[in-house]
């Protein structure tokens, strides 16, 4: 079945999920504010890379730091737009009447999981640029997405059954 075959979306999208969705377009907002404000005040020269062990061990212009805050709206905005519409999505399964309406309620919670741990770890990278000690914000947003893919696809491979 080609995507405009497939069964249209019937289902609401649930509060929980609708809030999470603008709680991270604001987060992103919130911290790209947060990065314009404090910009000025910073070195010409900035950390732009961390070891593993989180100690910097690479450095650049500041204006780097608006190259990320650049990617991230180019990311956020349409992530937040599309996840709106899971119809057109690829999913691991094939989208049948009986399994559409839940496989795509799971790609839009995947998502918009996804766009909330993308703040994280924005935030993450401007806090250790900023501030320092941003890399448990790192992991968590890291293990977010990672963990948020594996429930999503478990999920519908099991709605498909």
């Amino acid at each position: 079945m080609t995507r405009a075959e497939r069964p249209a979306r019937t289902y609401r999208t649930g509060p929980a999920t609708r809030v999470l969705r603008w709680v991270a377009v604001l987060a992103m907002v919130a911290v790209t504010a947060w990065l314009l404000t404090v910009y000025p005040t910073l070195p010409e020269t900035v950390v732009t890379h961390f070891g593993p062990g989180g100690e910097a061990d690479d450095w650049g212009p500041k204006w780097s730091l608006l190259v990320v805050a650049g990617v991230m709206l180019l990311l956020s905005l349409p992530l937040s737009a599309i996840s709106a519409h899971p119809r057109a999505f690829n999913y691991p399964v094939e989208i049948t009447e009986g399994n559409a309406q839940t496989m795509y309620r799971e790609g839009e919670r995947l998502m918009v999981w996804t766009l909330l741990f993308l703040q994280v770890i924005y935030l993450g990278i401007c806090w250790s640029v900023v501030l320092g000690g941003g890399g448990p914000l790192l992991v968590i947003g890291v293990a977010g997405l990672v963990g948020a893919s594996i429930l999503a696809i478990v999920r519908m491979v099991r709605a498909a059954r």
